[in-house]
């Protein structure tokens, strides 16, 4: 990204502009390159918004965009077509002190999509897909509530409580970002799990895996426990064409990853970030055509004559 500061100044009788350039550098700690892996739009075509658990084929876009078709994550591309199966990440129960919400696991199975394990429950309101915690089994009976109690509860592996309920020092996953069903959720990765810090009136704060601290709202929804198939990260592919299997383009070679060899610098962790409201969403993309003409900007009342002096520029 570059700015401009445009000075003016007169030598003798001649105007002379100077145009200063400073280069300014992306913010620490940007955001990855989105993964797309799947079609959203495919998905919801094909269920007409609504859930299901049943096995789907979407569109799987390889790491390209989905309106230019330009590739956008050089790492994502190839894999066979597995099946795709929707994951309810907003699990939400009743606000009386002793109702809950009851479901039964069915199965525990592996997800080729994700990286954890998942478990179709079947309750009152029908079946789904939720991630699956370390020790969730077939036949186990998970429990939801939403009702906050006066005092911190023990929260049992696999069922879930809103972050208000948590005691300090609990492993939890599935955080909701904000309270709607609509909201991103935080640690879905393998073997990943936050941990409840403490409280603050009417937030709580929680430290996810990456040491980051982010408070929200007590009302938020969370999963107790450590999430499931925690030695994917360990595991051996043995050759590139495996990892093609899965969905993972190899790089070219041209471009190589730090090493350590200078060393590197520790920094201190960002402050605790409050995600009160929503943030709200960006305006769409749009694009404009211009001719060379208006490129040039010489037209109308900046037009000038070709025997007038030119401006001369400095860089």
């Amino acid at each position: 990204m570059l700015s401009r500061a445009v000075t003016l100044s007169r030598v003798s009788a001649q105007p002379c502009v100077a145009l200063q350039f400073t280069r300014n550098y992306p913010a620490r700690g940007t955001k990855p390159k989105p993964r797309l892996l799947w079609d959203e739009r495919h998905l919801e075509e094909i269920t007409g918004g609504e859930y299901t658990h049943q096995p789907l084929r979407v569109n799987r876009l390889g790491g390209r965009d989905p309106d230019t078709g330009r590739k956008v994550n050089q790492h994502i591309g190839g894999g066979v077509k597995f099946d795709y199966f929707m994951v309810d990440f907003h699990r939400r129960g009743p606000t009386d002190s002793e109702a809950t919400y009851d479901e039964r696991v069915l199965e525990v199975r592996r997800d080729a999509n994700r990286s954890s394990h998942i478990a179709l429950v079947a309750g009152s309101k029908g079946k789904r897909w939720i991630l699956a915690t370390e020790n969730m089994h077939a036949g186990q009976i998970i429990k939801t509530s939403g009702y906050i109690p006066p005092n911190p509860v023990i929260g049992i592996e696999g069922n879930a409580y809103p972050l208000g309920a948590l005691g300090v020092g609990t492993l939890v996953n599935c955080i909701e970002r904000f309270p709607t069903t609509d909201s991103d959720v935080f640690v879905i990765a393998a073997g990943m799990a936050g941990v409840v810090v403490r409280h603050q009136g009417n937030f709580v704060v929680v430290r996810l895996p990456h040491k980051h601290e982010f408070s929200m709202h007590n009302t938020c929804m969370a999963t107790v426990g450590r999430l499931s198939h925690a030695e994917f990260h360990d595991k051996i592919f043995g050759s590139a064409n495996m990892h093609r299997r899965f969905g993972y383009k190899m790089s070219s070679g041209l471009y190589h990853k730090k090493d350590g060899y200078c060393g590197r610098k520790i920094r201190p962790l960002p402050p605790t970030r409050v995600l009160d409201k929503p943030e709200e969403e960006e305006p769409p993309c749009q694009q404009f055509t211009f001719t060379k003409r208006q490129l040039g900007h010489h037209f109308g009342t900046a037009a000038t004559h070709p025997l007038v002096t030119q401006t001369v520029f400095r860089f």
